[in-house]
């Protein structure tokens, strides 16, 4: 692990400011905007652990996104439907489609955007590395290498 992966995000200054610039960095959907609401509320009502870390995540990217219109976004940003592959820590390239709800086609795997996968890709674009915050409250690195919004 690298120095900013063993850092833990409660009281950590600067895996906070990391999570802000990243979250500064998206671009959300106005729909996904609205699906990123219920997703905090879900993670408010466990509220404790991997839940609590998740709403603070989905809170920094309502309060730091850019959000537009659906048809208006970057064709390179990954949104909710979308396709996307990706790599952590620069190891073996993994493919999945974003979902919110029970959307996704069956024949996908899916990533669902209230995990702490999901909640990091949504909103990402093309080539950028970004911190993965882990159920642990450790750090890995997430890089998003392609976004498919064909079927979304």
């Amino acid at each position: 692990m690298t120095m900013t992966s063993e850092r833990r995000l409660m009281g950590d200054t600067f895996g906070y400011a990391d999570l802000c610039q990243h979250a500064a960095t998206c671009v959300l959907t106005k729909a996904d905007r609205r699906a990123l609401f219920d997703h905090i509320q879900r993670a408010d009502m466990i509220g404790t652990g991997a839940f609590e870390m998740l709403a603070r995540l989905l809170g920094m990217k309502l309060l730091y996104a850019t959000v537009l219109d659906d048809g208006k976004i970057n064709p390179k940003a990954a949104t909710g439907g979308s396709r996307v592959t990706y790599a952590i820590d620069d190891e073996e390239r993994q493919t999945g489609r974003l979902f919110h709800y029970d959307e996704f086609a069956e024949e996908d795997i899916g990533i669902h955007v209230g995990s702490l996968l999901g909640a990091t890709l949504i909103g990402m674009k093309v080539d950028t590395r970004v911190p993965l915050l882990q159920a642990d409250g450790t750090f890995r690195r997430v890089h998003l290498l392609t976004v498919d919004r064909n079927q979304a």
